[in-house]
């Protein structure tokens, strides 16, 4: 089996541990983060692999999601690791679920975002923000069942799978993966009475600002925009994870969320 390692520079070491552990196993391609193509031409064919392994944080993991077809593995070498099913201390046990590819197959669905002259795919969320210097922006969200109005420096478009990100922090909700929904949090709100909207995922919404704000997707500025449409994705992105795997686990072990505190009375 191909495996490819794709990994963040300033993670070198760790990267160069897994690619050791798994060479004696396997046929690894080694390809950094600035990797256009997570491929190779060997006896004049273009080789890819059959799973790619990410080393690093969630921002690495989005990386690779979206250059590759295969699912991806994350191990952890970064912060949270939300996206990352093994530690660099198991790496015996990736090699076994590997040999016997013993695991659970988690898939997510992305969101589409057209601007004018542009389409863009977003894993976690699609973010409208003003700059620094701008004042207080009016967003418009038309929809099915009408319109929504916002006050606000920003607003975030959620999957279910960004709902524990960029949009928890703003006091968005958690959606469990399997949810068929989208979320828009405003970002810092002139009303307090303003929350987050939670929304079909077979909805289709047009937002419209009255000011050029940022278009930020998976983290990465991609333009300055005016209007955006967001719709779900016919595209899905598959990660690996130990049979082991659940998201409240997940949940818990990362931001402590549903964690019991208390153990017969006492702490």
């Amino acid at each position: 089996m191909r495996i490819g390692v794709f990994y963040r520079t300033d993670y070198l070491n760790s990267a160069k541990e897994v690619y050791t552990k798994l060479k004696e196993h396997f046929d690894v391609l080694f390809f950094k983060d600035s990797s256009e193509q997570l491929s190779e031409v060997i006896g004049g064919e273009l080789v890819e692999p059959k799973v790619v392994i990410s080393v690093g944080g969630d921002g690495t993991v989005l990386r690779v999601l979206k250059k590759v077809k295969c699912p991806v593995i994350g191990v952890k070498a970064g912060r949270l690791g939300f996206f990352s099913g093994y530690l660099l201390t198991e790496l015996d046990k990736l090699v076994e679920d590997l040999k016997c590819w013993n695991f659970i197959e988690d898939r997510r669905w992305m969101l589409r975002v057209e601007i004018e002259n542009g389409t863009f795919f977003a894993i976690n969320d699609a973010v409208l923000q003003k700059d620094v210097e701008q004042k207080i922006v009016d967003f418009a969200v038309e929809m099915t069942d009408g319109s929504f109005f916002y006050h606000a420096d920003g607003l975030v478009v959620s999957t279910p799978t960004g709902s524990s990100a960029y949009a928890l922090a703003l006091g968005g909700p958690i959606i469990l993966p399997n949810v068929e929904a989208f979320e828009i949090t405003p970002m810092a709100p002139q009303f307090l009475a303003t929350r987050s909207l939670v929304i079909p995922s077979t909805e289709k919404i047009r937002i419209t600002v009255n000011d050029t704000v940022n278009l930020v997707v998976d983290g990465d500025v991609v333009g300055k925009v005016r209007e955006i449409h967001v719709r779900k994705c016919s595209k899905v992105i598959t990660l690996l994870r130990p049979k082991s795997y659940d998201f409240s686990t997940s949940i818990k072990e990362k931001i402590g969320y549903g964690k019991m505190v208390l153990k017969n009375g006492s702490e």
